[in-house]
């Protein structure tokens, strides 16, 4: 049985623009602003042309493909430490790469590949990987490689697993954009055209209502 996980993004304030009850908040995925997606080849040029891969993070990566298949920009991405220095984390996340996938607890068939965690793992994400189809980002509160979780009610885990990002590159994109734009707004940081614009989401929108 496929699993119909609900949807939404884990994350920070972003100045008085958009509030934050804690230092997350889950929000719904149609509250998000739309992003440019025309970018997105797999290269990460958006973010940084022309990285460099690293011998120790390729090496990591290919251990994990002995395993699992992994999607190209992932592979790309989680090879370069250069691309993964390029992502601010506001909440002193580390992109922390699995050694092996482990099966989903609410979908045997389906793995979890850890990328990203919180330093006091408030939130972990994981890539998602169901056979025959695109793989997705899963984000949740919860380690979900942890033993005993198979005693769990499985609603109550599939509630704890939000599909925040259908694509790995479009997930780095969003959580690349709204980290630099918290530090735009709360410590001021120069901002872009493309964070103004994704701030003036939420800006226009508190002007109207």
């Amino acid at each position: 049985m496929t699993i119909d996980f609900p949807h939404g993004w884990w994350g920070t304030d972003l100045g008085s623009a958009r509030v934050s009850m804690g230092t997350y908040e889950l929000y719904s995925t149609e509250s998000l602003p739309v992003v440019d997606e025309s970018r997105f080849d797999g290269t990460f040029g958006w973010l940084l042309p022309d990285a460099p891969h690293d011998p120790l993070r390729a090496m990591e990566v290919a251990a994990l493909e002995q395993h699992v298949e992994l999607p190209p920009a992932f592979k790309r991405f989680m090879g370069s430490q250069v691309l993964m220095d390029s992502i601010p984390s506001c909440t002193g996340c580390d992109f922390d790469l699995a050694p092996r996938p482990v099966p989903s607890p609410v979908e045997p068939e389906a793995q979890l590949v850890r990328f990203l965690r919180d330093q006091q793992d408030c939130v972990i994400w994981y890539l998602y990987l169901r056979p025959g189809a695109e793989p997705f980002v899963i984000a949740s509160p919860w380690l979900l490689e942890i033993v005993g979780l198979e005693e769990v009610d499985p609603d109550t885990l599939v509630a704890n697993m939000v599909r925040s990002a259908d694509g790995f590159e479009q997930f780095i994109h969003r959580f690349w954009l709204e980290n630099s734009l918290w530090f735009s707004v709360n410590e001021g940081d120069e901002s872009t055209d493309e964070m103004d614009l994704y701030l003036a989401h939420y800006t226009t929108a508190g002007s109207r209502g």
